[in-house]
């Protein structure tokens, strides 16, 4: 019974807090804790396995969900607050709730590749952690890969895209830079063919004003020439 209540709390609290399939495998996890160590026979009673998992659970639900907060003075207040106790007392409880806020997206102090070698250092002495946590870094581990996965490969795309880009960019100017060149040379065309009729019209005009046609400057001392015998 106390198990069912917990989860049913777990669950409230994670749709509250909007921290996600994170909190709900989380909440699953304490409460199948709970009923496995009441199946195990185990000494302890119930309701206080209950109440020791609800409390452990709470700190890190309160973490994401204050840092889920929309109001930026919140987020920066419980990222402050974690990182001193982080940096006052680095116990394994304090560290794992500092990994998760640092893994924890959509706030200012957000940086995942760190939160990952905090979490990756915590599996490397499981044995300082209850079964619940180890859990817990391995589900937020998996996550926080798969996010620094994706953002890899989102800057790849934009490092793809950029490029293209700038050899758009490029094509585009050694076109323009090709039209301007094709236009220059049509106008120096357009120029030379100018001058070229130009000096056409002043031969034509030169021929037009001369008095007699070439080839019929040497007629008349032909004749004269000619005509002589006959005189004498």
């Amino acid at each position: 019974m106390e198990s069912r209540r917990l989860t049913t709390q777990l669950f409230a609290s994670a749709r509250r807090g909007g921290a996600g399939w994170i909190v709900i495998a989380l909440a699953c996890l304490f409460s199948g804790g709970c009923e496995l160590a009441a199946l195990r026979g185990e000494t302890q009673k119930p309701a206080a396995v209950a109440s020791a998992g609800e409390d452990a659970l709470k700190v890190y639900l309160d973490t994401m969900s204050g840092l889920s907060s929309a109001d930026p003075a919140h987020q920066a207040d419980v990222f402050y607050e974690v990182e001193h106790e982080y940096t006052r007392a680095p116990t394994t409880a304090s560290t794992l709730r500092y990994a998760i806020a640092l893994v924890t997206p959509d706030h200012p102090a957000s940086k995942p590749a760190d939160g990952k070698k905090l979490l990756e250092s915590l599996l490397a002495t499981p044995e300082r952690m209850t079964p619940a946590e180890r859990t817990l870094v391995t589900v937020m581990l998996h996550e926080t890969n798969a996010r620094l996965k994706l953002e890899a490969e989102n800057r790849r795309l934009l490092a793809t895209l950029d490029d293209r880009s700038r050899s758009q960019a490029n094509s585009d100017k050694r076109a323009q830079a090709q039209l301007e060149d094709n236009a220059r040379l049509r106008r120096a065309l357009a120029e030379a063919q100018q001058k070229l009729d130009a000096i056409k019209e002043i031969e034509r005009s030169i021929i037009e004003r001369s008095p007699t046609p070439p080839g019929n400057r040497d007629t008349p001392h032909s004749e004269t020439t000619q005509g002589s015998p006959s005189s004498r």
